[in-house]
């Protein structure tokens, strides 16, 4: 359905916090369990449909799926499951150890440009196919750049499919690109015909009390980091057994005719969804969404997408900023995260009790092998717990 704007009723436009980013709007997709909470299982659906659709393109065929971070690194999961065989990796901003370093290259609309793929060395291999999975395609340049930076490798597969959930106003020279590349494209059912129109800015900061109570902390064997590559079904396989465990942990009580969020971290998105699903037929109502590095200005204005923001430290990085929007009021919490606990967890919990969250529950899949504690030092990630006010920002 669309709206009287034209426009389909489950995107909107949100403008973007960042003079480095080269775009002011940001599409904000209803859908996506990212930026503003979704229903778990309609997200999974959602993203399931354009791995249906891609698989038409790579019948029989070795392939490698690439699902982009940070918002499509649950699409591409969902999207790879309906590949038979299909190896899924998503891109990065984290930092991992050099020698799987497979490719740098450049998101240059991005209030952060810096992306890489890194793959476990048995995994980096010929591949008859590539499929890139993104949420949002509008000149096309982030996946052309990542082909360009992989054929001067000479490390690229025969085929190439590009699948979208949404083309963002595309004119010609875009499709007459991935056309030079020889690019398959697939795209769900989001086709803008043109731009979004900028929205006026009238948002504003507000402080918020910290809470010193902490969440009910647990562990729960995860599957392999998607950041080095992994089987799609295994991966796929992992995240359900993580669910059933974690939702056996929480226990009926806190669930069974609840209002209940399970909320990702940054790129650790889809491990979230799945659990959100796993206890969507047990809870009253389910709803997920993830933090996120994007800023976006928040306003309370109808039709806004995004009300109201908190920022903190990431759970990844101490030194760099991450941000929650439209935090709601729930029964229970469950966040779902594969970085260590510290002071953007603190941060995190603090700010969701603020908001009249009592009941919180902190899962770490504790197979993130790639964020050690070691790797996590000053500067680079968190270290010890720690108490640090969270800044809510409401329009």
């Amino acid at each position: 359905m669309t709206k009287d704007n034209g426009f389909p009723e489950f995107l909107s436009a949100a403008l973007r916090d960042s003079p480095q980013a080269k775009r002011p709007v940001l599409i904000c997709n209803k859908l996506l369990a990212k930026h503003v909470p979704s229903s778990p299982r309609a997200a999974l659906d959602y993203f399931r449909r354009l791995g249906v659709l891609a698989a038409k393109t790579c019948r029989g065929e070795k392939v490698l799926v690439v699902g982009f971070a940070e918002t499509a690194t649950a699409v591409g999961a969902a999207a790879a499951a309906e590949i038979p065989g299909a190896v899924y990796c998503h891109t990065t901003r984290e930092l991992l150890p050099r020698d799987r370093l497979v490719v740098e290259f450049l998101e240059e609309h991005s209030h952060a440009v810096n992306q890489a793929l890194y793959l476990r060395p048995e995994l980096w291999r010929r591949y008859d196919r590539i499929v890139f999975v993104e949420d949002e395609i509008t000149t096309g340049k982030t996946i052309l750049n990542f082909l360009r930076a992989l054929r001067e490798k000479e490390e690229i597969a025969q085929g190439v499919t590009v699948a979208t959930l949404v083309f963002n106003a595309c004119d010609e020279s875009v499709f007459s690109a991935f056309n030079a590349q020889s690019c398959s494209l697939t795209r769900l059912d989001g086709f803008l015909s043109k731009p979004m129109p900028i929205p006026v800015s009238t948002g504003s900061p507000e402080p918020a009390p910290l809470s010193p109570e902490p969440p009910l902390n647990f562990s729960v064997l995860g599957p392999p980091d998607p950041r080095l590559g992994v089987g799609a079904e295994e991966y796929r396989a992992g995240c359900a057994a993580l669910a059933r465990e974690a939702a056996a942990r929480i226990g009926g009580d806190d669930l069974r005719g609840k209002r209940v969020l399970v909320l990702g971290t940054e790129e650790c998105m889809y491990p979230a969804l799945v659990l959100g699903a796993e206890i969507e037929g047990i809870a009253a109502s389910v709803r997920s969404h993830s933090t996120t590095r994007t800023p976006i200005v928040p306003q309370d204005s109808e039709g806004y997408p995004i009300q109201t923001r908190y920022s903190f430290p990431s759970l990844y990085d101490r030194g760099r900023t991450t941000y929650l929007y439209n935090v709601g009021i729930y029964d229970t919490v469950v966040i779902v995260t594969d970085a260590l606990t510290g002071p953007g967890a603190d941060s995190l919990v603090a700010l969701l009790r603020a908001r009249g969250n009592k009941k919180i529950y902190f899962v770490r899949a504790a197979n993130a092998e790639t964020l050690s504690e070691e790797a996590l030092i000053d500067g680079e990630g968190p270290k010890a717990p720690g108490a640090w006010g969270g800044a809510p920002q409401r329009g």
